[in-house]
């Protein structure tokens, strides 16, 4: 080795607790860089070889019903590659003890090869359009298959056109339709033991649904660079005697949608995160090497003497930081991978790719190494550029003292003579030193932002859950029916025993248009002196359901940019009968946390249809000791599709909240991490630069307590208004956060308690004190006479 190695090596040993603050912070960065993106990275390659291997449609057409011949006609459009004509329904699934679930039925035409949205089958075998058996054979998701104790040869039972239809699990597959299984919008979390994806054959599925040579769903694919517009119009136009129901592109498919909100929030996590760690271990890098290159300016005077360049010199010291940085991003790559592994089994929970997330992610690795190696490198060499002006003939006697003159502080006299001496003493100290401690305030302010950040989302969860399932729901089951009923058959439900009320539903799919623009939404008809549902203002104040005109969801009301006291003109989207179009004034916008729906009274839904008396469900308000028997009860009705148990959703919730709480704790131990190194440089630096003084004090009386609270009193100054300031600095970055990963599907609200705010300036608080206590250590071990030797 090298002398000025050598010399490297002994610097590091010699400031071991400084270098390893810093390698941790930047450990951090890169850790969470390389985790974040290895697990983004991952999870959009599978998503995207997925995709093209099994045909993900480009767009969703949705009809009544039309002949399968219409497929033809669809691909001679130019500019379509692909077409899929098929069979979706919801239907009722039958489970033990007469509990009901709801399977999404989806036909697929054999052969597949060349299909849209083609299935990959993950075990068992693929169905047979006609068994040896007779019997239907199905496939189902895996969650399903797993989360009902299914096996291959289990029989399926469905409630199909009011008859129970057996079926045949043969096998278990996946689509690029259904990544993540959610029944709807409103859905706040899957729930495979209540609803699942059953795939059948074409001829199968036309038999049990008697739609004999029909199709009710096309799918197709577009060529690159084709007109997606002019397309569709033109679909459109071919199916538009079929009744054309809805149609909507891939970025409005809710698998996709939810898969890509999630995919964008790592995205934004991987750069957000670590520019914040690296851009403080910089911070602290260079002030750590301008302290150092001062303490050790005789010696570099020295080595300028006996020959050594400033270049060289220059490099020494700047290899003090690549050394950080490469200790840093070597734990960082290893913690890294680590946390991205764990972060692919929680993403493996919820959504059903095929190559789930194992790779190695060989980019981030590299990418990480440099950006830790390139910020370290930056760092270093601004701090010792200072080298150059050292001249080796005035580094052999100490460094004149600058003449810093009084601080603003003691101009105020009322104040600075009420103070003590030692405070006197910190705060000049401060006032002499303004580019530490604004680097040291502006790091902790960013620690407890980052503390404010992880524990804000469990305040939105609670936020949400009170709101979702307290206050706006006051149901306890939501009975949905097969086809529309008069309102005279909820006295069957009435009559039940443990139903305490009753209140009919009427949902319409509609969409809706104002201006040109247009968007698909439901419409809920609701009756007067409604009580089980509360609807809500942006203000969180409750709205009135008016007799005539339209309570338009924000969503809706922001995408086509209609506002109170305009006319918005509905389409009704239903299966049964003719579609029908009518104006209807908006006399306000409801907000909802979950989902998206606009209402009107149910007087007026049927006045749409120009129908009497019909409603789609019901909410039942009952005993809580009588809701498991009802849910049996109201299992054995055939015309009943599906229970919502707002209980069991609630539960479901709950259930699938331990990857926030792991997030959260981790988040949390980070945010400490930063703050302790931080604090801890900071007070080491100002310990080794103060050491005669600080002995000059012990000389003269002042015992090791008062001489660390000396420089308690000093770090106090500068990290207590940084708590202040991190906690409203915290509150803007959740903002930020939210903005960046929100979707139209689901926002979570930015609620911050005031109990966050404590435990965040608790947790700074900690930090701070733990980093002193680490920082003073060496105050007791002080050689009074070695320090006070006189060098001039």
């Amino acid at each position: 080795m090298s002398v000025l190695s050598r010399k490297l090596c002994r610097t590091i040993i010699n400031t071991r607790g400084q270098f390893l603050a810093v390698v941790a912070v930047v450990m951090v960065g890169i850790c969470v860089y390389i985790s974040m993106s290895t697990a983004y990275y991952n999870m959009s390659r599978s998503q995207e070889i997925f995709y093209e291997a099994t045909n993900f449609a480009d767009y969703y057409f949705q009809v009544v019903r039309a002949p399968g011949q219409i497929v033809k006609q669809i691909e001679s459009i130019p500019g379509v590659t692909r077409v899929t004509g098929r069979i979706q329904k919801d239907v009722p699934l039958l489970k033990e003890g007469q509990q009901r679930a709801t399977a999404r039925l989806i036909s697929y035409p054999l052969p597949m090869d060349n299909e849209v949205n083609r299935l990959d089958l993950q075990q068992g075998r693929l169905f047979e359009k006609y068994p040896q058996s007779g019997g239907i054979e199905i496939l189902a998701d895996p969650q399903f298959v797993k989360a009902n104790n299914l096996s291959y040869g289990s029989m399926v039972d469905i409630v199909a056109e009011g008859k129970k239809v057996p079926l045949t699990l043969v096998g278990s597959a996946i689509s690029p339709e259904f990544i993540i299984n959610m029944k709807d919008a409103a859905t706040l979390m899957p729930d495979p033991k209540t609803f699942g994806i059953i795939m059948l054959p074409q001829n199968q599925a036309e038999q049990i649904l008697n739609l004999s040579e029909q199709i009710n769903q096309v799918v197709l694919n577009l060529a690159p660079g084709a007109d997606e517009k002019s397309v569709v119009e033109k679909v459109k136009a071919v199916l538009e005697p079929y009744g054309n129901l809805a149609s909507y592109p891939r970025k409005n498919q809710l698998s996709h949608t939810v898969l890509q909100g999630e995919l964008n929030n790592l995205q934004a996590l991987a750069r957000f995160m670590p520019a914040i760690f690296l851009g403080v271990a910089a911070a602290i890098q260079f002030i750590m090497l301008g302290r150092m290159l001062k303490a050790q300016r005789l010696q570099i005077g020295v080595m300028k003497a006996l020959g050594y360049g400033s270049g060289q010199i220059m490099l020494h010291y700047t290899c003090y930081s690549l050394a950080v940085a490469f200790a840093g991003a070597l734990l960082g790559t290893l913690t890294g991978v680590l946390l991205a592994s764990v972060l692919s089994q929680v993403y493996t929970q919820y959504f059903n790719l095929p190559e789930t997330i194992g790779s190695l992610n060989l980019k981030a690795i590299l990418y990480g190494f440099i950006l830790s190696l390139g910020v370290s490198l930056l760092a270093g060499l601004s701090a010792a550029r200072a080298v150059i002006s050292i001249n080796p003939a005035e580094s052999m006697r100490p460094e004149p003292p600058k003449g810093k003159g009084k601080i603003f502080l003691e101009d105020w006299a009322w104040l600075w003579n009420r103070l003590g001496a030692t405070w006197k003493m910190s705060i000049r100290s401060l006032g002499r030193k303004w580019g530490r401690f604004a680097i040291t305030l502006l790091g902790v302010v960013f620690a407890v932002a980052l503390l404010v950040l992880s524990l804000f989302s469990n305040d939105s969860v609670n936020y949400l859950i009170n709101k979702h399932f307290y206050q706006e729901q006051h149901y306890d089951l939501l009975v949905r029916f097969g086809t529309p009923v008069k309102e005279a058959e909820l006295l069957n439900l009435s009559r039940l025993e443990g139903v305490i009320k009753t209140e009919a539903i009427f949902e319409i799919p509609v969409k809706l248009h104002f201006k040109g623009r247009s968007e698909d939404d439901s419409l809920q008809g609701l009756p007067a002196g409604l009580t089980l549902k509360e609807l809500t203002d942006d203000t969180g104040k409750p709205l009135h359901l008016p007799e005539e005109g339209i309570l338009i969801s924000r969503r809706a009301a922001d995408k086509l940019g209609a506002e109170t006291g305009d006319v918005v003109e509905a389409e009704t989207l239903l299966s049964l009968g003719p579609s029908h179009r009518v104006g209807l004034k908006v006399m306000g916008a409801n907000r909802q946390l979950v989902g998206s729906a606009s209402y009107i009274s149910i007087e007026q839904a049927n006045l749409i249809l120009r129908e009497r008396g019909l409603v789609t469900g019901a909410m039942l308000k009952v005993d809580p000791g009588r809701i498991t028997l009802l849910e049996e009860e109201l299992n054995e009705m055939t015309n009943v599709s599906s229970i919502s148990s707002l209980r069991k959703e609630l539960n479901n919730l709950n259930q699938n909240l331990d990857s926030m709480i792991y997030s959260m704790s981790v988040m949390v131990a980070f945010a400490v991490l930063l703050g302790f190194a931080l604090v801890y440089n900071s007070s080491v630096i100002s310990f080794a630069e103060r050491k005669r003084e600080l002995a000059s004090l012990r000389v003269i009386g002042f015992t090791s307590g008062e001489v660390s609270g000396l420089l308690l009193k000093e770090t106090l100054l500068q990290s207590i208004l940084g708590v202040i300031l991190g906690l409203p600095f915290g509150r803007l970055m959740t903002g930020w956060y939210i903005k960046a990963v929100s979707t139209d599907l689901f926002t979570l609200p930015v609620i911050v308690s005031p109990q966050t705010y404590f435990f965040s300036a608790m947790g700074g608080i900690f930090f701070i004190a733990l980093a002193h206590l680490f920082a003073v250590r060496g105050i007791k071990k002080l050689d009074l006479s070695e320090v006070l030797k006189n060098r001039d």
